[in-house]
């Protein structure tokens, strides 16, 4: 069993292609590449803790939509835990509908002991007992990998889960 982190899937939105310049004509190649990109990684047993921003749901939330969002979230494979973020305005039981999310915090959590999961990037000494995964800020070049922190905004990590193992040879070499 591996453990994968993602932020910032935006799955369902359009605007995001233009925003953040991902290489996806429409919403449908975007959200086909990221399931795709998921499961090629993950497995049914492993755990993967998305980093806030999953999906743009309408203003009205639909029936059409909120089967849109349990027929893409179903799809990826693993234990799937939220950790919101500033677009994932909805109530923490529509998240966890039909099991998508079997954990849904709209707060940071720590994780093993040692890594801090948040949505936003928290800003940490060189002498914190903790590490920083996190998302939110997208291809925004003015934020860096560092030894206290890790961005997996999906753009950074080609939209597709990254593991812990992964995460950890990084801070190693830091």
């Amino acid at each position: 069993m591996t453990t994968y982190f993602i932020a910032d899937l935006h799955f369902n939105d359009a605007n995001i292609i233009r925003f953040c310049n991902r290489p996806f004509q429409t919403v449908d190649e975007m959200n086909q590449t990221i399931i795709a990109n998921w499961n090629n990684v993950v497995s049914r047993d492993d755990t993967v803790f998305v980093l806030g921003d999953v999906y743009t749901f309408m203003k009205t939330i639909s029936k059409n939509d909120m089967q849109d969002f349990y027929n893409i979230i179903s799809s990826l494979r693993g234990h799937k835990f939220l950790i919101k973020g500033n677009h994932d305005d909805q109530p923490d039981q529509l998240y966890s509908t039909c099991n998508c999310f079997e954990f849904v915090s709209p707060y940071p959590v720590i994780y093993d002991n040692f890594f801090l999961l948040s949505h936003e990037p928290a800003m940490l000494s060189e002498t914190t007992p903790y590490f920083n995964i996190y998302g939110h800020i997208h291809n925004d070049n003015k934020f860096v990998d560092n030894i206290t922190s890790k961005c997996v905004s999906a753009e950074r990590i080609n939209y597709t889960p990254i593991s812990l193992d992964t995460i950890k040879k990084g801070i190693s070499s830091c």
